[in-house]
């Protein structure tokens, strides 16, 4: 289950923001996003591959999840 916070993160990825641009709008370091970032793609278990792109994918679980 994804904490509230990495339901923000994952909202805001699904609106094209960049980890930049997330953690200017939730007022947190980037490198607090990239550990958000991490623990989503973590918990929806999606691993490193060359093969997908996994922000695509966290983004695709989040809108089949109702988002």
């Amino acid at each position: 289950e994804l904490t509230q916070r990495e339901r923000e993160v994952l909202a805001l990825m699904a609106e094209g923001l960049s980890n930049r641009a997330i953690a200017a709008r939730l007022f947190v370091t980037e490198r607090t996003v990239e550990a958000h970032v991490t623990q989503v793609f973590q918990k929806l278990d999606l691993p490193a591959s060359g093969a997908s792109h996994r922000r695509v994918l966290a983004v695709l679980a989040y809108l089949r999840a109702g988002g």
